[in-house]
């Protein structure tokens, strides 16, 4: 398991011991020096070179959001940012996809975060994260135009490593519920957004947008047939040829929004 050197930067003593708490027990994790505030805080990290920088977002002087614009080089660290605010700030986050915790702090995130963070740093490089970082900065001081949800949500916003990403969710064939992620399908390509199902599901056009299980909601307009699997189980096929499996608790449901609620067992369905 690689060996990752963190720092903590936050201006309440509290915070700080809590987070050395949380991180004591996990494996190969390190914290090698804290620093009060963001002036402070960056000199820790151009002496230090740590793997990792715990960054509270708002501190006096240099804020998180400073410090982590002035982050460069080639040993760029993997950022999780700490904030006490509910609302705006974490919505910007979860718009921005960047990792965040939110105080009073708990335990299980903490892992959470830093087994996100390795992940990311097997599959990207320190030039690749701090062209993220940038991104995500500035995505979190300016969020960008917002849609209307008078009448479900039809657009998000997506970052990625060459900025943001606007999909609109017309486009999307089926929604996939990943830990702290879902994953939006569209026909050949995937897209990851912060945040869960039943969040994203509640935003969603009803009239356009089916649970079909715990874990997905589809497009009904991609929906091109419903069948039973040999084990029993039930899927939906979309236009793009893939399936999506139907929980039991969903599918009479379900086939009453396809038309098929009338018909007995479940044969395979073609729809027009």
């Amino acid at each position: 398991m690689n060996r990752l050197r963190a720092i903590i930067i936050d201006d309440e003593p509290l915070a700080v011991r809590r987070l050395e708490q949380a991180l004591a027990p996990i494996e190969g994790v390190e914290v090698v020096g804290s620093a009060p505030d963001g002036n402070r805080g960056l000199e820790l990290v151009r002496s230090l070179s740590p793997e990792l920088v715990f960054l509270d977002v708002q501190m006096p002087g240099l804020d998180g959001l400073d410090v982590a614009q002035a982050l460069d080089g080639d040993a760029q660290p993997s950022v999780v940012f700490v904030t006490a605010y509910a609302h705006h700030a974490v919505e910007a986050f979860e718009l921005a996809a960047v990792d965040y915790l939110l105080k009073p702090i708990e335990f299980d995130r903490v892992a959470a975060a830093v087994t996100r963070v390795r992940q990311r740093r097997a599959e990207s490089s320190a030039l690749e994260r701090a062209a993220y970082l940038q991104t995500l900065v500035a995505a979190i001081r300016d969020p960008g135009p917002q849609p209307a949800e008078t009448d479900g949500l039809r657009h998000v916003w997506v970052a990625d490593t060459r900025g943001r990403v606007r999909v609109e969710l017309d486009t999307v064939e089926w929604v996939e519920a990943e830990r702290d992620y879902v994953r939006l399908h569209t026909p050949g390509r995937a897209y990851l957004l912060r945040g869960t199902l039943q969040g994203l599901a509640d935003r969603l056009d009803p009239a356009a947008f089916f649970r079909v299980h715990r874990s997905a909601v589809v497009n009904l307009a991609a929906v091109t047939g419903l069948r039973r699997r040999l084990s029993g189980s039930a899927v939906v096929q979309l236009a793009s040829g893939g399936d999506v499996p139907v929980g039991r608790a969903y599918l009479k449901d379900l086939k009453a929004r396809l038309g098929l609620a009338s018909r007995g067992d479940l044969e395979d369905e073609t729809l027009a």
